[in-house]
């Protein structure tokens, strides 16, 4: 089974290119297009459970790309999926140049917001809870790009900054995930003759 992620659509703000984080901006028309458009690809595959961000904007998608089948999922709003804050920058032009210095530094907490270290403790707690309930059936979660960039990071190993900040999935996007994709070496015991080392 699989975890399938579905970014919100798109809101005027994205359009004007202004810093949104937990602003709850509502979908735009192109949103609203972008998720039926989604629900088209959605549609293919059979979900058991969806997780989905509180902010009206993810749940709009969510409302849209899943049409009448909703009320056969098991829907969760979970808190773990708000868009990251980005706290003092919310509000502003994301193209100045002060806010993407900022927010290329994964351990830079943005003043009355997160880091992105932040935000990966609680994606990561969410992705892990998940893990059971993947191998029963397809999950699907609905957020946001800051958020959909941590869990791309959960899932693809030696991902650098970079790599990591310059991986945006689209309004409106898709991407699939399998758990079995994710490796974590095992403990290995130390040899005697490097115990002592």
């Amino acid at each position: 089974m699989s975890l399938y992620l579905l970014r919100h659509g798109q809101t005027n703000w994205n359009k004007a290119g202004i810093v949104q984080g937990r602003y709850d901006v509502p979908l735009n028309d192109e949103g609203r297009r972008q998720a039926k458009e989604a629900k088209k690809t959605l549609d293919e595959v059979t979900f058991d459970y969806c997780y989905c961000s509180p902010l009206c904007r993810a749940r709009e998608t969510m409302e849209l790309a899943l049409g009448d089948r909703i009320q056969d999922i098991e829907v969760v709003f979970d808190d773990r999926l708000v868009e990251m804050a980005y706290g003092n920058y919310e509000g502003t032009d994301w193209r100045a140049g002060d806010y993407q210095s900022a927010r290329r530094r994964l351990a830079y907490r943005f003043a009355k917001g997160e880091s992105y270290l932040d935000v990966a403790h609680r994606a990561f707690s969410l992705l892990d809870e998940l893990k059971e309930k993947a191998t029963k059936g397809n999950v699907l979660l609905v957020c946001h790009g800051g958020i959909a960039r941590v869990i791309n990071s959960y899932f693809i190993d030696a991902v650098d900054n970079d790599s990591f900040i310059d991986n945006i999935c689209p309004n409106g996007g898709i991407r699939k995930y399998e758990y079995t994709d994710r490796y974590i070496a095992p403990v290995i015991e130390v040899p005697d003759n490097l115990k002592g080392i």
